[in-house]
């Protein structure tokens, strides 16, 4: 072993651990974009008929999806935090910290800002809500987008191209 850490964890699981973590890190990007660009703009396009079975039917299907690959996001980040932290890979504490500030973002916009506003539209329709909601969300997504971009970092740091792929031959 290398004495960086990777006595106790080997090198292939920090590598599992590295491509999960960056795997759900991106669906939730692409997810938050898609919800960002796509789903909450079609909000104000639903009736007012419609629109309290539309806003339910929203919350628990995104709900639905989005638990495993977050809760996935969020106990590899803490495996990358322990790691890093006290696992002895001090390369990964940078990368790793820069996302868990863009984590602790994305909890606490989704927390105070996002679950409040749905809530708020529950009853119905109102633009002013949803103007929070869509502000809210895009610096949500931004954080997320650089969630990812840390996740990137995280494996390039943990998979370096030499280990992958075979040495041509001399």
């Amino acid at each position: 072993m290398t004495g960086d850490g990777m006595e106790r964890i080997g090198a292939t699981t920090v590598r599992r651990l590295t491509i999960v973590h960056v795997l759900a890190t991106w669906f939730m990007v692409g997810m938050i974009w898609t919800i960002h660009l796509v789903h909450y703009p079609l909000f104000s396009k639903v009736g007012p008929d419609t629109y309290v079975d539309f806003q339910a039917a929203h919350v628990d299907r995104i709900g639905a999806l989005l638990l495993v690959p977050w809760l996935t996001e969020g106990l590899t980040l803490l495996a990358l935090i322990w790691l890093a932290f006290a696992g002895g890979r001090q390369d990964l504490r940078l990368s790793v910290a820069v996302g868990a500030v863009a984590m602790a973002v994305v909890v606490v916009i989704s927390g105070v800002w996002s679950a409040p506003a749905h809530g708020d539209l529950a009853d119905g329709f109102d633009a002013a809500v949803h103007d929070r909601l869509m502000t809210a969300n895009l610096v949500r997504a931004i954080a997320w987008t650089v969630r990812g971009a840390c996740a990137a970092w995280i494996v390039a740091l943990v998979w370096p191209r030499d280990s992958v792929l075979p040495r041509p031959a001399r």
